[in-house]
């Protein structure tokens, strides 16, 4: 699992979770591919973290493989955590929750390069 100071990238999280996913539910790579009209490399690509085109595919994934779309993002249905958030994260919290999934992975993937970016920089 590839880790840059203990951040692990979201296409990587992305790509375990389809694989455990598909692992649980018995497919292969090539019956997940058939199911949404890829090819079998495309959902090995995916499965190592290299997502490419997996984002617009999570709600097909999710169908087929009978779960809801944010397990692909937070490996959870639903987690109710208790915070105290400034009103600026409760805003960032509130739009990230507008999104779809695929724009969720797109979101973090984003603040994923600007942390990186500000630690260079600090």
């Amino acid at each position: 699992m590839a880790q840059r100071d203990n951040v692990i990238s979201p296409g990587i999280e992305l790509g375990q979770r389809i694989k455990i996913l598909r692992k649980t539910a018995g497919l292969t790579q090539q019956q997940v591919a058939d199911a949404l009209g890829v090819s079998r490399p495309a959902i090995a690509f995916w499965e190592t973290g290299r997502e490419g085109s997996a984002r617009k595919h999570i709600p097909k994934l999710a169908a087929l493989l009978h779960v809801e779309p944010e397990v692909f993002l937070t490996g959870y249905v639903q987690e109710d955590i208790d915070l105290i958030v400034s009103p600026d994260e409760r805003d960032m919290v509130s739009l990230y929750r507008m999104l779809d999934a695929s724009r969720k992975v797109s979101a973090q993937k984003w603040m994923e390069r600007q942390a990186r970016t500000a630690r260079l920089e600090g």
